[in-house]
């Protein structure tokens, strides 16, 4: 089975670096997830780190959730283990197959291997909270058999039953509903000494201590120095290929034409911070075309140099023609790869999605519109392109979304090949959907109804849209005219870049 271990942060970011790193450390086969509910200080992008992203309630509103108790009792942690309660069962939705909970100011000291264990509703200690009569299921590090709990209707989490949310004799913190009612349930568990596993600093989160000279004592149970090569460090280069491709065969590569001059403030990096954030998925990012700083940033970025195909006046538009060379260039790069994600340097994701996202059929109408008045080489690469897939008898849908879209390497080189796309200049979303999907009714984009992107394509927008769109939509998207003030700094508080 797989090992899934989930961290909940909250204002803790280098004790939950260190937590992480002590997993990783001694038991490297497994997958961790940080769940950051943090307000003031949240966790920093790891690589190979799963992060689910709660920093501005975007997944689990608390304030809205707390207003349902207007006879709640004020807490030393603002009712701390209520929302942490909350949090583990929102996380059934993620890891249905059952995961590991471990504290964020927890050190993991030998492999955990052992807790994942199906046979049992949980694996971990029973003890009784701080000051509280209350036998519970000790969170520092707890294994949940997410089915078998399900199945029995177990949950970790009953507002009925949560530390001074309603008034009540009997006061049950973090893990206290659970075990009551795997034990009424007659669920079988499993009981370990969590000190044989982990060392516990205690109440991180939210009592006023220093955790550094703790961190330093225990140094050496999350120094990954001694575990794994040394990193070497990577420069500015001209060549073809800045860095050794990964191998792709369990990655999928996320492939952005970059083009320093038309870009736009922060875009790139915007781009790339959205991808490690919200993309649950291995994945390999390619940044081909112009340098940027950004590539430099972790290994989950390869660079490819690829000169532009320079632009011709009036005749033809060359960017579609600069997209061919640009990925013969990844699929050199990427032989064995089945095929790519293909996304621009000015789309955004401000929240989850996987590789099912990607792949839906999205479109922008029924029909491609063509405004020659706009003596535009788009139009006319439209105009072009239309004519063709009249001539041929396919539809003429407008695939062209910019957002990020799944291409199979078979069939865009056979595009390439019969309609000589190195010379002639198609728009290549809109011939590789409409011939090759010509059956499928695709998903309508509308910025009320749909909840994949929000376009920002003006200069005066509705501002109330862009910031709802943190909410409720996946990707952000904008033109040039929309590069808005107001866009800008929308993008630099939320990814801190």
């Amino acid at each position: 089975m797989e090992k899934k271990v989930v961290i909940v942060n909250f204002n803790t970011p280098a004790l939950t670096r260190a937590a992480v790193l002590s997993v990783l450390k001694h038991t490297p086969d497994c997958e961790v997830t940080v769940f950051d509910n943090s307000d003031k200080y949240p966790f920093e992008h790891m690589d190979g780190v799963w992060y689910i992203d709660n920093t501005k309630g975007q997944i689990i509103d608390f304030d809205e959730f707390l207003s349902k108790f207007p006879k709640k009792t004020k807490t030393q942690n603002n009712w701390g283990s209520a929302k942490h309660c909350l949090t583990i069962q929102k996380l059934w939705d993620y890891y249905a197959e059952g995961f590991v909970i471990m504290d964020s100011d927890a050190l993991v000291k030998r492999d955990i291997s052992c807790f994942f264990d199906e046979s049992v509703a949980f694996v971990g200690e029973t003890g009784r909270a701080e000051e509280k009569h209350m036998m519970r299921a000790l969170p520092y590090l707890c294994w949940i058999n997410v089915p078998m709990c399900r199945s029995n209707g177990v949950l970790y989490f009953d507002e009925k039953r949560s530390w001074k949310l309603r008034p009540k004799e009997k006061l049950y913190d973090t893990g206290a509903s659970f075990l009551e009612d795997c034990e009424g349930k007659g669920l079988p568990v499993k009981e370990v000494n969590l000190d044989d596993y982990i060392v516990h600093f205690g109440c991180g989160s939210y009592k006023d201590k220093d955790s550094t000279q703790w961190l330093e004592q225990y140094k050496d149970l999350y120094d990954m120095e001694e575990t794994k090569p040394k990193t070497k460090t990577r420069t500015r280069t001209s060549t073809a290929v800045k860095s050794e491709p990964k191998p792709a065969e369990d990655k999928y590569l996320v492939v952005i034409p970059y083009f320093a001059e038309g870009a736009q403030g922060k875009e790139l990096q915007y781009a790339i911070a959205g991808w490690r954030r919200h993309f649950k998925e291995k994945y390999q990012i390619v940044v081909v075309g112009d340098y940027d700083p950004v590539v430099d940033t972790g290994d989950d970025i390869t660079f490819i140099k690829c000169e532009r195909v320079p632009e011709q006046p009036e005749n033809n538009y060359r960017p579609h023609i600069d997209f061919v060379k640009k990925f013969k260039a990844v699929r050199k790069a990427f032989p064995d790869s089945k095929g790519f994600i293909f996304v621009a340097d000015d789309c955004y994701a401000v929240n989850d999605f996987d590789i099912n996202d990607v792949k839906v059929l999205k479109q922008n109408g029924n029909k491609l519109k063509v405004d020659l008045s706009r003596h535009s080489g788009f139009e006319r690469d439209k105009k072009k392109t239309i004519d063709l897939l009249r001539k041929e008898g396919y539809p003429i849908r407008n695939f062209t979304t910019h957002l990020p879209t799944w291409i199979e390497w078979d069939k865009l080189e056979a595009l390439w090949e019969k309609y000589d796309m190195e010379n002639e200049s198609y728009i290549f979303e809109d011939l590789y959907f409409n011939i090759y999907y010509t059956s499928r009714v695709p998903l309508q984009l509308h910025i009320d109804y749909d909840n994949f992107k929000c376009g920002v394509y003006r200069r005066n927008p509705r501002i109330h849209y862009i910031e709802r769109a943190f909410h409720t939509k996946i990707w952000i998207q904008n033109s040039v005219e929309g590069w808005i003030p107001e866009l800008r700094q929308m993008l630099e508080d939320y990814y801190k870049v």
